[in-house]
């Protein structure tokens, strides 16, 4: 599937502000631009719900054709691609046909049952309308009241839903509450989206490895797969690449030709050896960021590079992307 961006990050930072001091004497402060906490989240659980559409589209499109073994892949990513640090982040998989099945869910007792009729805590059928406009748009954000598994109350929930064309199915996550009026300047908001998407795939592909592809030679293929047409940020310079402990790269989203090459020896124009210290990262504190020198495929210029390296559970792998800082 050919993905286009749908993080508009750089549009919600400009064209979606949130504008401070809002008053005309000599004395105030000049208006700042910042992100909100409730454009951060939209943004995240975008990002998130896109980039695994994509990933899952590849795989079902190349390794699994059958719903029985898609069905199986799907319930172990998102048993184990749980997000924010009250882990009320998760994702939802169901068809799209009128009966609305359950394909995947962190709560079991609802796969294969049909949520046509399912209603949220006013009585809105909300699926009804996730499936609407799944079908009619190919995506979208859709409000509803649902009780929240971290604080077990009822909370107001907005979800991103995008198709997965092969299957024909549909992915949502959402996040829930109102979010409280925390403000982020753009480069620390989107270090933010950084980190939970980052975080997501690292913890999805530990529940692939775990329950469907156990074997060194199969794991390398699905990563190389999985990772190959992810893209994100508006001018698509977002990707991941996975590289080993020992620096071979496992499988790189933006270049393909470069899987397999050993990179414990690459530095960035400032001699910075950047797989080294991501490594270091990845062994010693399990995540963290780091930043560098690199070439922007988008603009074609060297620029500095923010990126988030998490460690993929039990495996002696890492997970990385980043961002260009302009």
């Amino acid at each position: 599937m050919k993905t286009k961006s749908t993080l508009t990050f750089l549009i919600l930072t400009i064209a979606g502000l949130n504008f401070f001091y809002s008053c005309s004497c000599d004395e105030c402060p000049a208006p700042s631009i910042q992100v909100s906490q409730y454009t951060l989240d939209k943004t995240i659980v975008q990002t998130n719900t896109t980039n695994v559409a994509t990933g899952f589209e590849t795989v079902f499109s190349d390794l699994i054709s059958d719903s029985t073994n898609r069905a199986k892949f799907s319930q172990a990513f998102v048993d184990a691609a749980r997000f924010y640090s009250d882990k009320s982040g998760y994702f939802f998989v169901e068809t799209l046909d009128s009966f609305a099945w359950c394909v995947a869910h962190i709560n079991h007792d609802l796969i294969g049952t049909s949520r046509a009729g399912a209603q949220d805590q006013n009585g809105k059928y909300f699926i009804k309308e996730i499936v609407e406009t799944v079908r009619y748009s190919g995506s979208g954000f859709v409000e509803y009241y649902k009780l929240n598994p971290a604080t077990q109350e009822k909370e107001r929930k907005l979800s991103f839903v995008t198709n997965i064309p092969s299957a024909q199915w549909f992915i949502g996550t959402g996040f829930y509450g109102d979010p409280p009026e925390n403000y982020y300047d753009p480069i620390d908001a989107q270090k933010i989206v950084l980190m939970e998407v980052t975080s997501t795939m690292s913890n999805g592909i530990d529940g692939i490895f775990k329950n469907i592809y156990t074997t060194t030679e199969e794991q390398i293929a699905f990563c190389r797969d999985f990772l190959d047409h992810i893209r994100f940020f508006d001018d698509g310079s977002g990707y991941f690449f996975i590289n080993d402990f020992d620096g071979i790269n496992i499988a790189h989203g933006a270049d393909a030709s470069h899987q397999g090459q050993n990179d414990y020896d690459l530095q960035d124009t400032h001699g910075a050896y950047i797989i080294r210290d991501m490594i270091d990262i990845a062994k010693n504190d399990g995540s963290g960021y780091y930043q560098y020198f690199w070439n922007n495929p988008a603009t074609g210029k060297e620029e500095t590079k923010i990126a988030y390296v998490s460690k993929i559970p039990d495996t002696e792998y890492f997970i990385a992307a980043g961002f260009y800082v302009k």
